[in-house]
């Protein structure tokens, strides 16, 4: 396939400045790329395949098409929900919503070209309790962790602990109240407070987890087999100790530190890991304790990076680019670390 025959189809919002430079660097190697969020559908964005008279299998937005057939890469990012419009009444927009989710899951899944990621594999990789197991399969050391909406479990727990608790948030933790900005529940270590409150864990499942001591922290960004270790030292700040997502608004910056490759028996736990959940794309979190030894937090399947292009002048987007160009199958192989 020639570079004016390449097509690449990205999946996302309206606003997501992750894509764009990756975009602009397809578009400047004389890749097409048809860029579509799902909201679109149904009333801007149609999909059509057909096996009467000649095969056809595309989506067209406006005057943009995709040719499922010669995609050489789908970069699934995060596409919102169908939005069917105000004057369908529920009952029919839930009907609908099942036929949609049939035919466009199918249609997808049936395009075979590299996804990064294809949205079941993520929609399994990102379930933290499967990827706490998996990695301690993998030989990588996890916290404890306690996954439970029985407040009994909690007191009990708190009762017994011989190091300080944290609660974390599974999803990311953002809550999205009517006409306000949205929030957000960073990791936090658990206080005297809970006592008064633990009626509370039963309205949901929760996750409580050892608070491990930190000398710093990884964010590793994995395009493929190319790895971009960035370090965090967290404990510089007060705001970024217990979560170094604490460090927000438009000007800030994190208190990055110099660049320190991996050792190999983590990229080696690392890579066993993301073959197991089947992940060409990852953001990857680690805790490195005082003593040196990497702790894994989660897997991200379509975590930011971006943020640390800007900040580092890392090359996130031209390997992302490079990937989607490439196109599939992938399979893990020998991984590369990029350093700042």
């Amino acid at each position: 396939m020639t570079l004016s025959d390449q097509q690449v189809l990205i999946l996302t919002q309206e606003f997501d400045p992750t894509v764009d430079p990756v975009i602009t660097t397809l578009t400047d190697r004389g890749v097409e790329v048809v860029r579509v969020d799902l909201s679109y559908f149904p009333r801007r964005l149609t999909f059509t395949t057909s096996d009467f008279e000649e095969r056809r299998r595309y989506l067209r937005h406006g005057d943009r098409e995709a040719d499922l057939d010669r995609l050489s890469a789908v970069w699934y990012r995060r596409p919102t929900a169908f939005d069917f419009g105000p004057d369908m009444p529920e009952p029919e927009q839930i009907f609908a919503r099942k036929e949609a989710m049939q035919a466009i899951g199918g249609i997808l899944r049936a395009t075979d070209c590299l996804w990064v990621n294809r949205p079941d594999i993520d929609a399994i990789g990102e379930l933290k309790p499967y990827q706490l197991e998996v990695a301690k399969r993998m030989g990588l050391r996890v916290p404890r962790t306690l996954l439970t909406n029985d407040p009994q479990e909690v007191a009990a727990l708190l009762e017994r602990a011989d190091v300080p608790i944290v609660y974390k948030a599974q999803t990311g933790g953002v809550i999205h109240y009517p006409g306000a900005f949205p929030g957000g529940l960073l990791t936090s270590v658990v206080g005297e407070e809970i006592r008064e409150h633990l009626d509370r864990v039963g309205h949901t499942m929760c996750m409580f987890q050892d608070y491990i001591e930190k000398a710093y922290e990884v964010r590793l960004t994995v395009i493929g087999d190319t790895y971009f270790p960035v370090t965090i030292n967290s404990q510089d700040r007060d705001t970024t100790r217990v979560d170094w997502r604490g460090e927000s608004g438009e000007q800030a910056v994190l208190p990055y530190g110099d660049y320190r490759p991996l050792p190999e028996e983590i990229v080696k736990r690392t890579q066993a890991l993301l073959t197991e959940l089947r992940a060409v794309y990852a953001a990857v979190d680690f805790i490195v304790t005082p003593e040196g030894e990497y702790v894994f937090l989660e897997v991200n399947p379509a975590g930011q990076f971006m943020w640390m292009q800007h900040d580092l002048g890392l090359p996130l987007g031209d390997h992302m680019a490079d990937l989607l160009m490439r196109g599939g199958p992938f399979q893990r192989g020998e991984a590369t670390q990029v350093g700042y």
